[in-house]
């Protein structure tokens, strides 16, 4: 390119193209380097081959040692030649820079696994390799001494090394078994895990601080902090989705660790329940405020059969914008997707949520909402997003999510219903219980004023009688009124009447019967023997 001036070269880039290799140690040469990489003819294969890996063996001449892998990844970098140049002039000694751009290097080889733990054969290489080598058919009999033992001296013994010591380069986290036999250490530590559990549900929010304490004021610090606190002085709880859609509109784009850093100095989290992992404002407990139900969490899952759409989707980075996912215009792309009740652009979620509350506490389930009613915005939000599934093999899903839907909606009207009935049906007994009350004073009174003036003890002994009836009754039904009384009457009158009867006189002696409330008028049964009589006068 040319002479490095103050830091700066100019040229033309050149159009060759090369690939690197992050050697992932020191060699002692460029020679060995290539060596340990299996040759330049390994090298050919591994670029032409399908998983395109290289292998790089540490100890090349030891028959056992096991290769680590270089994964290839894109990249964007020139390789950069720089040579140093010295000219006399005027008896002094200048030296010049120069720097030319010999090729591009669009992929470069990683190694980023861990190197297997090897068994390093205590012999030298050159030795094992001719071991290995060696037919051995052709060996000798083994060496035996007069103890019957082979001779381990013998150059000729097979060395048998597993193939690798671990299946895997990356290192993973362990899902270990727990075990059968419970001991004691491990009971006390689930009784104390309970105990936090259950001391977690009364735990104190992290109260409001004033951070502008702590920040610069005027530095590039503080605006981006001054940005996030207008988020939730608009909004108490946002999904870190949402947050970071709506900083993108003021053209603020931060690192994971740097959002965060904003986002702790002004808000938290819960680790579960209806507002899990949605960053709420310190010093506000959605937990006690019905007007947070609008800012619950609703999840939406990719059904099994769809996956492989949002598999091949999400392999090559694309993303969809957070306002299209909340207007059901795209399909998603992750297979899970935490969305918030009041960013969904749909009439029916809308309209339940900004109905009262139906419960007073929330629960850790469903917060402020009935189940059936949570269940229907599951429900709602499945069928909207496969309705846009671009590819054919939703209809059966999108049908089998409608019914689903349109049963938890007869499910939250059911719900009501049965609700609004059983508290119409507290008021009536609330009503009923205080007039059977005031009825009860008035029956005790006139029962005092029938033991003063009553001349005879029947009298008296019937009136107990009756009070004793009344009162068991009230354990089983409701005392009648005095409006119904007559009603009943002339009911039961007509019932007789209509009766067929062989003594025409019954009638007539139930109309002149006088049916006190206290008393029960009994008809006695004729006998056997009149019906007889009669049987035979009319064979007669």
């Amino acid at each position: 390119m040319g002479v490095i001036k103050e830091g700066e070269a100019s040229g033309i880039i050149p159009s060759n193209e090369a690939f690197a290799v992050h050697y992932p140690g020191y060699p002692s040469s460029i020679s060995r380097a290539i060596q340990t990489l299996g040759g330049t003819d390994a090298i050919l294969k591994a670029r032409t081959s399908q998983s395109n890996k290289l292998e790089l063996y540490f100890r090349p001449e030891d028959p056992y040692s096991h290769p680590a892998f270089g994964e290839l990844r894109a990249c964007n970098n020139l390789l950069l030649k720089i040579s140093k140049k010295k000219k006399k002039t005027n008896s002094q000694c200048q030296t010049e820079l120069s720097a030319d751009v010999v090729a591009r290097i669009p992929e470069a080889y990683h190694f980023d696994g861990m190197v297997d733990y090897q068994h390093v054969v205590a012999v030298h290489a050159d030795a094992a390799a001719q071991k290995r080598k060696r037919n051995w058919t052709q060996m000798e009999e083994p060496h035996f001494d007069k103890a019957g033992l082979m001779d381990l001296d013998q150059e000729d013994v097979m060395i048998l090394v597993p193939p690798h010591f671990t299946s895997k380069d990356m290192p993973v986290n362990l899902a270990l078994k727990a075990t059968s036999i419970p001991s004691s250490k491990k009971i006390q530590e689930e009784a104390v895990e309970n105990h936090i559990e259950l001391h977690l549900t009364f735990v104190q929010i992290p109260k409001e601080i004033n951070w502008k304490l702590f920040i610069a004021q005027g530095t590039e610090l503080w605006g981006w902090q001054i940005a996030v606190s207008e988020l939730f002085d608009e909004r108490p709880i946002w999904p870190k989705d949402a947050l970071t859609g709506r900083l993108l509109v003021k053209n603020l784009k931060f690192t994971h660790q740097t959002l965060r850093r904003l986002l702790l100095a002004v808000a938290y989290y819960f680790s579960g329940g209806p507002f899990l992992r949605f960053w709420i404002r310190k010093g506000y407990d959605p937990r006690k405020d019905p007007d947070s139900r609008i800012y619950q969490r609703i999840d939406f899952r990719v059904p099994p059969p769809l996956r492989s759409f949002s598999d091949a989707n999400a392999a090559k980075g694309l993303k969809h914008k957070w306002e299209d996912l909340c207007k059901f215009q795209v399909f998603p792309y992750k297979f899970q997707t935490s969305l918030q009740l009041c960013e969904l652009d749909d009439d029916y979620i809308q309209q339940e949520i900004k109905k009262p509350p139906k419960q007073t506490t929330c629960t850790y389930g469903t917060g402020w909402f009935l189940q059936q009613v949570h269940d229907s915005f599951r429900h709602r939000v499945m069928v909207r997003f496969l309705s846009v599934y671009p590819k054919s093999g939703a209809a059966k899903l999108l049908k089998a999510a409608s019914e689903d839907f349109e049963k938890s909606k007869r499910a939250c009207i059911y719900k009501e219903v049965l609700k609004s009935d059983q508290v119409e049906r507290q008021k009536i007994n609330k009503g009923i219980l205080s007039d059977k009350a005031n009825e009860n004073q008035i029956n005790v009174a006139e029962g005092e004023a029938d033991d003063i003036e009553a001349d005879d003890p029947e009298e008296e002994l019937d009136a107990d009688e009756a009070l004793d009836l009344a009162g068991e009754d009230d354990e089983t039904s409701l005392q009648s009124h005095s409006y119904l009384e007559n009603n009943s009457k002339s009911y039961l009158q007509e019932l007789f009447d209509s009766f067929p009867s062989a003594d025409p006189t019954i009638g007539d002696r139930i109309q002149d019967a006088d049916i006190s409330d206290e008393e029960y008028q009994i008809f006695e049964q004729d006998d056997d023997e009149d019906y007889l009589d009669d049987d035979d006068e009319d064979d007669d």
